[in-house]
């Protein structure tokens, strides 16, 4: 695959890196599976310590999330499926490109846990809680006194209460609770207090081409501007589709590695935290990296901070 960049924060002329996605969809698909059902199996065992034990849960949902993300972005620009599917339009791997910043938001949510579990653990669940009771309320309000409506409000809160039931959370811990802060919010630094590295980490995910996603997300003009003649392109004139179709292979190549990145960013925040034994998870790790380290915005992320966190965690090829 082949794709225009620019090096750095900063956009520069066009030049263009190869990369085979054979090096790297199936061991990172693989690897994927692997450390999730670590999670899934061994999380809960003493020697890890994480509790409460619904963590373990959230986490692997998590993890789950990003790495579903990630095998769409594969599936939907296979080249089967781009140049054989009579189907398929260029337009359907654009609309997934916003699911990157959610990947990005999983990566952050992940990461946020497991900086202090047993607090961050509740707060994540009992926030979630809190706002899905507050939504039923509104529906509540708007709704009730239609049966179809108030069937379903009631079954909805059934649900709720056994989860709660089930992990000990009560209604006042939910009333009580202090909201998870999205992503944005949680970057804005507090009057006259510093950025984490934590947060600073999270900041560079937010600049340069990371920003491109957001922009995208939300339909801003910004995130329009990089997309648009792929959204229409029988809009455009027929000797100019052709030039299109060229830009397109390296619209693939960009965004399923930056996609692939984000996951391997996770799986690796995952392993600094368990350390799990078996299944080569830490040579499989390093594999899939140096396959991507041709890409210069995925070699930055290694260079900033994953290169000092697997020397630090002991995660060695």
């Amino acid at each position: 695959m082949r794709s225009p960049h620019g090096k750095g924060k900063k956009k520069t002329q066009p030049s263009q890196w190869r990369i085979d996605a054979k090096t790297f969809q199936k061991p990172l698909d693989e690897l994927a599976n692997t450390i999730a059902y670590k999670v899934q199996r061994e999380g809960s065992l003493p020697k890890y310590a994480l509790k409460p034990v619904f963590i373990i849960q959230d986490i692997y949902y998590l993890l789950r999330q990003t790495h579903q993300t990630f095998n769409l972005f594969c599936f939907m620009n296979a080249d089967e499926r781009r140049k054989k599917d009579v189907d398929y339009r260029i337009a359907y791997s654009i609309v997934i490109l916003p699911l990157v910043r959610t990947m990005i938001d999983c990566l952050y949510n992940i990461t946020a846990i497991l900086k202090n579990p047993g607090p961050k653990g509740y707060q994540f669940r009992e926030s979630g809680l809190k706002q899905t009771l507050k939504a039923l309320d509104a529906d509540q309000r708007r709704y009730g006194g239609n049966r179809a409506w108030d069937a379903w409000i009631a079954e909805y809160r059934k649900f709720i209460g056994l989860d709660m039931r089930r992990t000990g959370i009560t209604e006042k811990d939910v009333s009580d609770a202090k909201i998870w802060p999205a992503l944005g919010r949680y970057l804005t630094p507090k009057k006259n207090t510093a950025l984490t590295a934590h947060q600073q980490f999270l900041k560079s995910l937010t600049y340069g081409f990371w920003q491109e996603y957001s922009g995208i997300s939300h339909a801003t003009f910004q995130g329009l501007i990089p997309i648009g003649a792929f959204l229409v392109p029988n809009d455009l004139r027929h000797e100019l589709r052709p030039m299109l179709y060229d830009q397109m292979e390296g619209m693939v190549a960009l965004h399923v590695s930056r996609a692939a990145a984000i996951l391997l960013c996770t799986l690796t925040e995952v392993q600094a935290h368990f350390k799990f034994d078996g299944a080569r998870i830490n040579d499989r790790l390093h594999q899939v990296w140096n396959a991507l380290l041709g890409v210069p915005e995925i070699k930055e992320l290694y260079d900033e901070r994953y290169a000092q966190l697997m020397r630090d965690k002991g995660i060695n090829p």
